[in-house]
């Protein structure tokens, strides 16, 4: 009996024994068959930690409360055009133009001036030329106002001059007060090389009142004396006193058309049947805003009740191109 015992005892020992060895070649198989290259192993990155950073401490003077920062926009309230992208020429993309600081500081010019010219002629059977050429230049303040305008024609027929003529006209006027009312000084000038005199030069001061004066335009009416005073001719140097009474208009008519007028009539002060007219109008249609160039269309009038010997009145009418300046 106790051998039996022994036996099996001995047989279970062996079991045991050779259930260890199978376990074990297994999970070295197993480790072997899932082992991975130690080069291809995923590394977690490491973190390198800086040390903190204290926060500046700011003055009570300078500290804004968060209320005076931020605005609190109501529902109706559009987005400010700050918030949308801007490009490099200074254009929003909601198609509007963001003033720079240098624009908003920029003082308003006081000087502007324009050029006009315009040429026509023919060859052939017929043998002309017409040139017309005019500057205009004006200065305006606050308080004050000076123009200046120049108008040249001249016209040929076969290399014969049939008209020469320049006229020049020049203004200073000063407002009185907040009213108004204004004083001027004016002066004109005239060559013509076809009339009796070579030269008429007149000089005139008054007062002028402005009946009509908005963001569109102005009218203004005038009234002054002084004389005229020719060179050459069978007035050589004669004086002649004369009143003067005048209308003004300027008017925008729109972005891109303006109109102007003038209407100057002076009577002799020893015999108002004798008198000198002058009656002036433009009108300028803008043809490119970058360049600023316009279309001109002008008329000059100068009346002369006693011209001696030559004709009373002389038109210059001239559709020219303008630039300003």
């Amino acid at each position: 009996m106790s051998a039996r015992r022994s036996c099996a005892a001995l047989l279970g020992i062996t079991a045991l024994t050779v259930c260890a060895c199978v376990g074990a070649s297994n999970v070295h198989a197993a480790t072997s068959t899932t082992a991975v290259d130690p080069e291809q192993r995923l590394y977690a990155p490491e973190v390198w930690r800086l040390p903190p950073v204290e926060q500046p401490v700011v003055p009570p003077a300078l500290a804004v409360t968060p209320a005076e920062m931020v605005c609190d926009p109501s529902a109706s309230d559009e987005p400010p055009a700050s918030n949308a992208p801007l490009s490099l020429s200074g254009i929003l993309s909601n198609g509007s133009r963001l003033a720079s600081n240098l624009e908003a500081e920029r003082p308003k010019r006081l000087w502007e001036g324009a050029f006009d010219l315009g040429v026509d002629g023919a060859e052939g059977n017929s043998e002309t030329f017409n040139l017309h050429a005019g500057f205009h230049a004006n200065r305006k303040a606050a308080n004050n106002t000076l123009t200046v305008n120049l108008d040249y024609n001249k016209a040929t027929a076969k290399t014969v001059n049939t008209t020469n003529r320049a006229f020049f006209d020049g203004r200073f006027e000063r407002l009185i007060g907040e009213s108004r009312w204004s004083w001027f000084v004016h002066e004109t000038a005239e060559y013509d090389e076809f009339q009796s005199f070579n030269v008429r030069d007149s000089s005139d001061a008054g007062i002028g009142y402005r009946l009509i004066k908005d963001e569109n335009g102005t009218l203004i009416g005038r009234v002054g004396s002084g004389f005229s005073h020719t060179f050459g001719g069978p007035e050589d140097g004669h004086y002649t006193p004369e009143a003067v009474f005048g209308l003004q208009l300027e008017r925008q008519l729109s972005r891109r058309q303006k109109i102007y007028g003038v209407v100057e009539h002076a009577p002799d002060l020893t015999g108002f049947a004798r008198f000198r007219m002058r009656v002036q109008a433009a009108w300028e249609l803008l043809l490119d805003e970058e360049k600023n160039l316009s279309l001109r269309m002008g008329v000059l009038d100068l009346y002369d009740s006693d011209p001696n010997g030559a004709r009373p009145n002389d038109v210059d009418y001239a559709l020219t191109l303008l630039w300003k300046f």
